[in-house]
C-alpha cells in the first residue's frame, strides 16, 4: 500500500528590529516574507514593534511575531534578545535566519551560534558610510566574523565590503530590491509643475539640502510646487519646517505626511528629486520610474548610480553639491521637452529589478544554504 507522500516545507525567518515604521527597509522584510510564502514556511520576526496594524500588509500565510510590543534598548538586552531568538528558531526548527537591516547583525549572529539555524545578514543601506557611528562599525564587523552569508544591495557594496572587511567572494552576494509591477494607470502630464520627495524624516535623508535647493529653484519660478512624502524623527520634522519657514517657502515647499496610495504621491508629479546623504538601493527611485519620472539625485553611496542614468532618464548631482543641483533641477523646470525625453526613458534600466528575476535569486540562495 502506497501512502502519500507530503513534502515538509522548508522554515526560514526574517529578523527585523522594528516594522511598524513606514520605510524601504520594513517594505523590503514584509514584501519578502509575502513573496516567499509560495514556497517556504516564513516566520516574520519584528524586535520591538509598536504598532499593531503594521504600515505594510503581512499575507496571512505568513507567521507574525513580535518579541516587545514597546521601544527597548538594542544594547542593554542584547543577550535576552539573542536567547529569545535561539529558543525561538530551536522549537520552530528554523533553517535560515535573515536579519533585515545591521541592527540585527550582533543578537542574530549571537542566536544562530549552537543551532541548525544558518544565518545571513542583509545589509539595507551600506557599508561605505558607516564612519558616522562607531556602533554601525561594530554591527558590520560581527556580522562578518560569524554570519554565514552577508547580502548587500548593490554590486559597489558588495565590492566594499570584501576589500573593507576581507570577506571572501563565496560568503557575500548583492541581491536588488525590486520593483513592484505598476497597477496604475497613471501616464505622465508634461505640464505638471510639481515636484516631489519620498521618505522618512532622518539626516539621512538630506531635508536639510533640499529646503536649499528649493529656496534657490523656487524663487526663479514661482509657479512650482515642491511636496514631500513622509514621517518619522518629530526633532528632524521640527528642524526642517523651522527652516522652511525661514525661508518663507511655507506655501510653495509642503510637508505631506504619511500616504499609501502610489497615484497620489507621484501620479501628477512633473519631477522627482532625492537629497540623501547616502543610501542601499533606494526603493523611491524605482517607484519615481515606475510612473515615467525624471529624477535629479545626488550620486550617494550606494544606488543612484546603479537605477538613473545621467542625461538620459536623470541627472546625477555630485555629493552634496546644493548649486549644480538647483542648476540642474531648474534646467529640467523650464524646459518640458527635456522632462518629456528623460520621461520616454524612465524604464530603460527596470529589467535588471525584475521582480521575478530577484524572487528567483533569494530562492536559489536558501536553496544553497539549506544544501540544496
Amino acid at each position: 500500500m502506497k501512502g502519500k507522500c507530503s513534502l515538509k516545507m522548508k522554515k526560514i525567518a526574517l529578523v527585523k528590529w522594528i516594522l511598524d515604521d513606514s520605510g524601504g527597509g520594513e517594505r523590503v522584510a514584509v514584501s519578502l516574507a509575502n513573496e516567499l510564502t509560495k514556497k517556504y514556511e516564513v516566520h516574520l520576526i519584528g524586535i520591538t514593534t509598536k504598532q499593531s496594524d503594521l504600515f505594510f500588509k503581512i499575507n496571512s500565510k505568513v507567521k507574525y511575531s513580535n518579541f516587545f510590543d514597546h521601544r527597548v534598548r538594542l544594547s542593554k538586552n542584547i543577550l535576552k534578545i539573542s536567547k529569545m531568538l535561539k529558543k525561538y528558531f530551536i522549537d520552530n526548527e528554523i533553517e535560515v535566519a535573515f536579519g533585515i537591516g545591521i541592527t540585527a547583525n550582533v543578537f542574530l549572529s549571537l542566536a544562530g551560534i549552537g543551532t541548525q539555524t544558518k544565518v545571513a545578514l542583509c545589509d539595507h543601506t551600506n557599508s561605505i558610510t558607516d564612519n558616522r557611528e562607531f556602533s554601525q562599525k561594530v554591527q558590520r564587523y560581527v556580522g562578518t566574523k560569524f554570519a554565514d552569508k552577508i547580502i548587500t544591495l548593490t554590486q559597489e557594496d558588495r565590492e566594499n565590503y570584501i576589500k573593507k572587511y576581507g570577506v571572501s567572494d563565496e560568503r557575500i552576494c548583492y541581491i536588488y530590491n525590486w520593483k513592484e509591477a505598476t497597477l496604475s494607470d497613471v501616464s505622465y502630464n508634461k505640464k505638471s509643475t510639481k515636484i516631489v520627495t519620498v521618505g522618512r524624516f532622518d539626516y539621512q535623508k538630506g531635508y536639510d539640502y533640499l529646503v536649499q535647493v528649493a529656496k534657490k529653484v523656487l524663487a526663479k519660478r514661482s509657479d512650482w510646487i515642491w511636496e514631500i512624502y513622509g514621517s518619522g524623527n518629530q526633532d528632524e520634522v521640527d528642524k526642517i519646517r523651522n527652516l522652511i519657514n525661514e525661508y518663507d517657502l511655507q506655501d510653495k515647499l509642503v510637508i505631506k505626511g504619511l500616504e499609501k496610495n502610489q497615484d497620489v504621491i507621484y501620479g501628477d508629479k512633473g519631477i522627482y528629486v532625492m537629497t540623501s546623504r547616502y543610501e542601499g538601493l533606494p526603493l523611491v527611485l524605482l517607484e519615481a520610474q515606475q510612473y515615467n519620472l525624471p529624477i535629479v539625485s545626488f550620486r550617494c553611496p550606494t544606488g543612484p548610480n546603479e537605477i538613473v542614468e545621467d542625461g538620459v532618464n536623470g541627472y546625477l548631482i555630485d555629493c552634496y553639491d546644493t548649486d549644480k543641483m538647483s542648476e540642474r533641477l531648474l534646467e529640467l523646470m523650464e524646459d518640458s521637452n527635456l522632462r518629456s525625453f528623460f520621461s520616454n526613458h524612465a524604464k530603460d534600466n527596470m529589467e535588471k529589478f525584475d521582480k521575478n528575476k530577484i524572487i528567483q535569486q533569494w530562492i536559489e540562495l536558501i536553496e544553497k544554504m539549506t544544501g540544496e
